[in-house]
């Protein structure tokens, strides 16, 4: 009866122990049982019409001697500011960007054929300031007369945006909802339910915007330089994981 009682003890342990196995196995199966998943690229872009313009602008003059090429220059750019002051423009949106001074040689030589150094035959002073115009309306009148008080470089235009917030995040949930339109076409293709977000990735962005160069070239014929503005465009893409509903 004992000897009975010990395989009957150990048959329910055995079983027990074989059902525990059987669990474990199918919860392992389960959680090692790849998520369902769709990932698109939701890509979008949104255009609005640009309301400032930071230019960068200033003087170059070549003199014999070095302070006489860099009080030209500095005469100029107070002229250009002074201006600029005058346009409604703000100090704050005025700053000095480069200024530079260098020795000008004979055919670009340094050192004479026999080693020795040459003396510079003058000095070429460059002063150059950025300005932010928030005035558009003004922008060819302002050009063409910084041109007239003696500006005679302009080395980077662009226009931009106050506030470029409210578009880019514009772009952003409109390329979301570029994500969700190609997520339900694939799942709506393939026969299956689309569930929930699982991730959202920011992958880019940008903007687009220009000016053309020859701006010196078109104040010396009009008399208030011609600008197209165009329009200021931001771009999102995103990247969206979205499950599989059962």
């Amino acid at each position: 009866m004992k000897g009975v009682t010990m395989f009957l003890k150990n048959w329910v342990f055995l079983f027990a122990l074989a059902i525990a196995a059987s669990v474990g196995t199918q919860n392992l199966a389960q959680e090692t049982e790849p998520l369902r998943t769709i990932v698109v690229i939701g890509e979008a872009q949104i255009s609005a019409t640009p309301d400032k313009a930071v230019i960068t602008l200033g003087a170059r003059h070549v003199a014999k001697s070095a302070a006489d090429a860099l009080g030209e220059t500095s005469k100029t750019v107070a002229a250009i500011l002074s201006r600029m002051e005058k346009m409604g423009v703000e100090r704050a949106n005025m700053q000095t960007s480069s200024l530079t001074l260098n020795p000008v040689w004979r055919q670009g030589k340094r050192y004479d054929d026999d080693g020795s150094v040459l003396n510079p035959i003058g000095f070429e002073a460059s002063n150059s300031v950025t300005v932010t115009l928030l005035d558009l309306a003004t922008l060819g009148e302002a050009l063409d007369q910084v041109a007239r008080d003696g500006a005679n470089s302009f080395s980077s235009f662009r226009f931009g945006l106050i506030d470029p917030e409210p578009i880019r995040d514009r772009a952003r949930a409109a390329a979301v909802a570029d994500a969700r339109r190609k997520a339900e076409l694939y799942a709506l293709a393939a026969g299956l339910k689309l569930g929930e977000v699982l991730l959202i990735t920011e992958e880019m962005g940008g903007s687009g915007g220009g000016f053309p160069p020859p701006v010196m070239e078109m104040a010396a014929r009009s008399s208030s330089v011609p600008i197209a503005r165009g329009e200021i465009t931001r771009r999102s893409s995103v990247k969206v994981v979205f499950s599989i509903a059962p």
